[in-house]
């Protein structure tokens, strides 16, 4: 509950982690994600947002498109701009996500399955009902498999 010491504190961190480490570093890219997850927290979606899109981009600079970590960033990148009520872009988001999931995890896999819950949710918010049934029906025969 304490977001706003914990940014003061991932900040302090992530300058220290960037001079030592490097930009691109998985410590330092899990102190960069860190540090947007406290800005969420405290309900500050566009700086959220901000924080995201910086942990993405270098993620992928340092471990790759495929990385499970850089495909976290992107869920939440995603997640940051849903909640800012801005769905077909989250929508989108979430698609990239669940194929790079498709492709490094396989179909079946849980983290592939949360993403097609996510993608559901996403559609949902935005009307589109019929979509995200057809979708959610895909999930739960591969959860049935």
């Amino acid at each position: 509950g304490r977001y706003k010491e914990a940014e003061k504190l991932y900040r302090q961190c992530l300058d220290t982690k960037k001079t030592v480490l490097g930009e691109v570093h998985p410590s330092t890219l899990g102190s960069m994600n860190s540090l947007a997850v406290a800005v969420e927290k405290q309900g500050l979606y566009k700086e959220a947002e901000k924080q995201y899109r910086q942990c993405l981009e270098k993620t992928k600079m340092g471990l790759g498109e495929a990385h499970p970590s850089t495909l976290s960033s992107m869920y939440n990148l995603a997640s940051a701009v849903d909640k800012q009520g801005r769905y077909k872009e989250a929508e989108e988001l979430q698609r990239q996500c669940l194929e790079a999931k498709k492709t490094v995890f396989g179909e079946a896999h849980p983290s592939t399955l949360r993403s097609m819950k996510n993608l559901v949710f996403v559609l949902q918010q935005q009307g589109r009902f019929i979509k995200a049934m057809k979708l959610q029906r895909q999930r739960q025969h591969l959860v049935e498999k």
